[in-house]
């Protein structure tokens, strides 16, 4: 029997077992969701069916409203991962898959960024680092593989034209093994985005799914909103029920920079980006497009997933009170029972937020009852050859705040860093720095910063650890110790820590953003990390658009968007840090990577990579 046939079996297998048929009548168990035992009072009402809690558990209601018919396509086979380049292969991640863990001390859900544009280059390809990952974290996220711009099919949306059906049409085989491993391994996965005025396919807003033809009206924009998110949801609820139980609805609808907002609606609407883009979905449909998307999601998600709205400089208040904002846009959704989570996608600058701002922004949304994500840490790192102890110190202040403002009471639940290691190993260069891993996948002094934290936390509550604590003081940056298989401390120079990654920025003694930004995938934020210019010069033209991709300058020409998924190139989103900061957004690699994102053939441009030897 041929490899793919057993992996098309297997991926079936698995299907079949996490949506396994009632034999009892109870309809939602197929989802892992109960019937109601007592209950009869209904609180939510979806495509699916009713639904009411008990014991504060979702349970269905009824019969499914669902018409019998009605059933998603099975899943496409995962990828043969024996058959592709992993570049991490060698590196010896022994001290990283054993004693100290993440995900078993921190009191949330500790999550990860999965960087790449497509499978060749995609975290889930590569064994080493989800082995890791498996270990230190319990949550993922696609940084750019589960947006509209990848998962929307225009191939299967014109064959649905052709039968008569205004129906976008869906396509998850990129993002497959990130859910098998999710789904054979307990994690959960964060689905991030669908509804954001970036990247997002241009045929999507034009007449008979054609790029070159007009614009479509309101209504038909609606009507295939809804088909794309039944589709979607319906992949996941019938094929990996559970495994993606958080989406990022709506995207970056608030901003608060003058004349770039529509304040008539009470929370500063985006009408464009800082530098100059339009926001398509207010220009198209108007402010309501956000609680429209949520309605819909809503519609279709099963109740046991939690709907999000995300944002950048959640905690600013000029020259606006941004915060205020969201809070404002929560409580309009709230009223309708549309959200769940205000995510916090926190790209941290060593001038801002400081962590008594960022502190109270958290303590703010918990004060108005909210439940709060954060999605996408990330802190930039300054010039200079301490930035590794400045970094650091940074990423322990303002962990502590976080978990000051957890210990008072804020409903904190996940806490993600939006890449797994600085300089991606799958791509050629990249001048990443603001990971918890180096690049030979070894653990960075801020990742003990944080270690440290939550060990003190466990201690106070009367909890131990089979490892010991290794405290990391501010002085104590002149060696790093691992130790090796055999107990035995192996100094590692700053030196061995590679530094080499980032071009530094001119402005402000702030790298250039390009070191940190999310990854050249197809990046789901990334924006021209590598350049900070004032806003008057990040204005662009529509049809020459420049977004960052990855880490560094990632630019790509919205003609791009219009090419095959794994080829799309995408600005991750731009964060505002002030006018004269160019967006933040997670841009994890350098523009040399640009092509190595997007690059479609398997295993080009992988290559086979040597790890500095860390243990002995």
């Amino acid at each position: 029997m041929k490899t793919i046939d057993l992996l098309i079996i297997t991926s079936a297998l698995v299907s079949v077992s996490l949506a396994k048929p009632a034999d009892n009548g109870c309809w939602s168990e197929k989802f892992n969701i109960p019937c109601c035992q007592s209950t009869s009072e209904v609180v939510r009402k979806t495509y699916d069916g009713e639904w009411g809690i008990e014991d504060g558990k979702w349970c269905s209601i009824g019969e499914s409203t669902r018409p019998s018919d009605d059933v998603p396509p099975p899943p496409p086979p995962p990828s043969d991962l024996d058959s592709l380049v992993d570049p991490a292969a060698d590196c010896d991640i022994t001290d990283s898959v054993t004693g100290d863990s993440l995900a078993k001390l921190a009191p949330f859900r500790m999550g990860v960024g999965l960087n790449g544009g497509n499978i060749s280059n995609y975290t889930p390809s590569s064994k080493k680092m989800m082995e890791l990952i498996n270990y230190q974290f319990n949550s993922m996220t696609y940084s750019n593989g589960m947006k509209s711009l990848f998962i929307m099919d225009q191939e299967k949306s014109l064959k649905n034209l052709a039968e008569g059906k205004e129906e976008v049409g869906i396509n998850f085989s990129g993002v497959i093994d990130g859910l098998e491993f999710s789904a054979k391994n307990n994690l959960n996965i964060r689905g991030h985005v669908l509804v954001w005025h970036k990247q997002t396919p241009e045929w999507f807003w034009r007449k008979d799914f054609d790029e070159t033809k007009e614009y479509v009206d309101r209504e038909t924009i609606f009507k295939r909103l809804d088909s794309f998110m039944k589709n979607y949801f319906d992949f996941l609820n019938f094929n990996y029920p559970g495994v993606v139980d958080v989406v990022d609805v709506v995207n970056e609808a608030v901003e608060v920079l003058e004349g770039k907002y529509d304040n008539s609606t009470g929370w500063y609407t985006r009408t464009e980006s800082y530098e100059g883009d339009e926001n398509i979905w207010y220009n198209l449909v108007g402010p309501d497009y956000v609680k429209e998307a949520f309605r819909i999601a809503r519609k279709y998600a099963l109740p046991t997933t939690k709907l999000v709205y995300n944002d950048y400089d959640t905690w600013r208040t000029t020259p606006h009170d941004k915060t205020e904002a969201i809070i404002n846009l929560m409580k309009i959704l709230k009223a309708e029972d549309l959200v769940d989570v205000i995510g916090m996608e926190s790209y941290i600058t060593p001038g801002e937020p400081t962590p008594e701002e960022y502190g109270k922004a958290i303590e703010r949304y918990a004060a108005e009852g909210l439940e709060i994500q954060i999605t996408e840490f990330t802190i930039y790192v300054t010039d200079g050859d301490d930035w590794l102890e400045q970094q650091t110190i940074h990423y322990r202040d303002m962990f502590k705040a976080i978990m000051e403002a957890y210990k008072k009471g804020a409903n904190i639940t996940s806490f993600t860093v939006f890449g797994l290691q600085d300089g991606y190993r799958f791509y050629d260069s990249d001048s990443t720095r603001t990971r918890l891993y180096d690049h030979d996948l070894q653990k960075k002094p801020n990742f003990q910063a944080i270690m440290d934290i939550l060990k003190e936390y466990n201690a106070k509550l009367g909890k131990t650890d089979d490892t010991e604590t290794t405290s990391i003081e501010d002085d104590d940056f002149e060696t790093t110790s691992v130790e090796d298989d055999n107990n035995e401390t192996t100094s590692i120079e700053d030196d061995d820590i590679e530094t080499s990654f980032a071009e530094e920025s001119e402005t402000d003694g702030v790298e250039d953003i390009t070191s940190g930004l999310e990854d050249t995938e197809n990046s789901e934020d990334s924006d021209d990390d590598n350049k900070k210019e004032n806003e008057s010069d990040k204005k662009e033209d529509e049809s020459d658009k420049k977004e960052n991709e990855g880490e560094g300058d990632k630019k790509e020409d919205e003609g791009d968007n219009k090419e095959n998924e794994g080829n799309k190139k995408e600005n991750e989103g731009e964060k505002s840090v002030d006018d004269n900061k160019e967006d933040l957004k997670d841009g994890e690699d350098s523009s040399e990577n640009e092509d190595q994102a997007l690059a479609t053939d398997g295993n080009a441009p992988v290559k086979a990579k040597k790890c500095v030897v860390r243990h002995k």
